[in-house]
């Protein structure tokens, strides 16, 4: 079955930072209130309200923190297929890219551009590779990611320290490192 995007781009009139994810995860019933949450899983509202100490729990708090924070979010696909019943970016084809939404962010005076995954930044540059904006690849906020950031040895080193308690704390430690 092909699903279209439900959501389209947000784009704050200052924003000065992309976060690009792969497509929405449908929880059986929705996709959520918006951008990442349609599984409850995710961890990406709960990072970005960790880091910038705002509530990010309604589609009003989400579009204030990233009005606040200058931060524009769209997603890679705008039209995929799934290859299994689940919201792994493994298992998505991509049928149609989200060009027209990702042209009107960059148009907009983008200064850096954060993926939120390996896929979405290869994705990414098959349709721009010459572009000339930083960019970084974030923890995916998937807990699918879980099982790849327990095998890092960064990961392994912080936890042995005990300077970080598990995957959440990775993933904030390096959030923070790029957003803040």
């Amino acid at each position: 079955m092909i699903e279209t995007n439900p959501f389209p781009y947000f784009l704050p009139p200052e924003a000065d930072k992309l976060i690009i994810g792969s497509f929405p995860c449908y929880n059986g019933k929705d996709y959520g209130n918006w951008f990442y949450s349609g599984s409850g899983k995710n961890h990406f509202w709960k990072l970005l309200s960790d880091i910038f100490l705002m509530p990010a729990e309604t589609r009003a708090q989400k579009t204030t923190l990233c009005k606040k924070h200058k931060i524009a979010l769209t997603d890679i696909g705008y039209k995929i297929e799934r290859l299994k019943n689940n919201c792994s970016d493994a298992n998505l084809k991509i049928i149609e890219f989200n060009k027209p939404s990702i042209d009107a962010c960059l148009a907009k005076g983008i200064k850096k551009i954060f993926f939120t995954s390996r896929f979405v930044e290869k994705h990414f540059l098959k349709h721009y590779p010459e572009l000339n904006i930083p960019s970084y690849v974030l923890v995916s906020p998937s807990p699918t990611a879980n099982k790849h950031i327990g095998g890092l040895n960064l990961y392994k080193k912080l936890v042995a320290k005990k300077e970080i308690a598990g995957t959440y704390e990775y993933r904030l430690l390096k959030y923070k490192e790029f957003l803040k």
